[in-house]
């Protein structure tokens, strides 16, 4: 895969930002490295298909709706019915785009038009509350949760892969608004950016 340009270039600064404080309430990382397909199944119920996706991913079942599933390389989202998305690395990306044929369903390679923001820090839930309007509490957005949302006006895909990261899936072309807007939130607890 080849090196893949910042879609933050010149707004990406790495050091610590904000309030002064031993600890920063909010580490952001750019994750540049990745792919990410989107993969519809056109007759998802059918049990040979949904067999055949796993057993291509190495788990014994496909996450249900909402939920990830931690992969060897990545992550199996399942985005909505019938619809999911690997994201993590080359290889495992190059097997689902050969394996599920046209009359299965269709695999999208979206990877170079989005950006991956990784947010951590005891701040970071913080922050993302003051842009999206669902509830982001553990009991709803526990670690392997997936969701759509929206901080002002910019449509994210949300993963919560562990108990402290959130990851940010923006499309390039909004992905300095968004840095813009974090940043901005996140000035008043401290933040580092790696």
């Amino acid at each position: 895969m080849p090196d893949r340009n910042s879609a933050l270039r010149g707004q990406r600064i790495h050091g610590r930002f904000g309030a002064a404080g031993e600890h920063p309430g909010v580490t952001f990382q750019e994750i540049r490295e990745f792919s990410y397909l989107e993969i519809s199944l056109w007759d998802w119920r059918r049990a040979s298909l949904r067999s055949k996706l796993a057993e291509l991913l190495g788990i014994s079942e496909l996450p249900e709706s909402g939920k990830i599933q931690r992969l060897k390389e990545g992550h199996l989202l399942h985005l909505q019915t019938g619809s999911f998305a690997y994201l993590g690395a080359a290889a495992p990306a190059e097997i689902l785009e050969v394996a599920i044929t046209p009359e299965e369903g269709a695999v999208v390679p979206l990877g170079h038009a989005r950006c991956l923001l990784r947010l951590s820090g005891a701040m970071a839930v913080a922050v993302l509350k003051r842009g999206i309007r669902q509830d982001l509490r553990d009991t709803s957005v526990a670690a392997g949760t997936v969701l759509t949302a929206d901080i002002g006006g910019i449509d994210i895909l949300l993963l919560r892969p562990d108990a402290t990261h959130y990851d940010l899936l923006v499309p390039r072309s909004h992905a300095q608004e968004l840095w813009r807007w974090l940043t901005l939130r996140a000035a008043q607890f401290g933040y580092k950016v790696l």
